[in-house]
């Protein structure tokens, strides 16, 4: 669980964050893309997660494509969302228990930056 995202919930913030690679997801028979973000942080410089997906938003298509360890700032609203196995196959019940966890949402503002240098320059380390 993202703890730290659990106080921004339902506020929208800006933050910063390491493009990682990108994925594909499917959600009621749409597949979607999405980017792995690490080190996600305020533009403080407060860890929030280690990593965290979050959809490819047409913010992002707009910025081009993303190459491992370019910088990423952008806006986002805090959501929380029930995760876990909610089938009927009891073992996997017990493998994947439900639980509360928390994303980004709408991501907007979105710059990148090309290379890990540029974190200090926003406040991060």
């Amino acid at each position: 669980m993202r703890i730290e995202l659990q106080s921004l919930e339902g506020q929208k913030s800006r933050f910063v964050a390491t493009f990682e690679r990108y994925g594909t997801y499917r959600a009621r028979g749409i597949v979607g893309r999405s980017i792995l973000l690490r080190n996600l942080k305020t533009v403080k410089g407060r860890l929030l997660a280690d990593h965290i997906w979050i959809n490819y938003t047409a913010g992002f298509d707009a910025i081009g494509e993303f190459v491992r360890g370019d910088v990423v700032q952008f806006t986002a609203g805090v959501r929380s969302y029930s995760k876990g196995y909610f089938g009927q196959r009891i073992e996997d019940r017990f493998a994947h228990k439900p639980g509360l966890d928390y994303r980004l949402t709408f991501p907007r503002n979105i710059v990148k930056f090309a290379g890990q240098k540029i974190m200090h320059s926003v406040g991060v380390k």
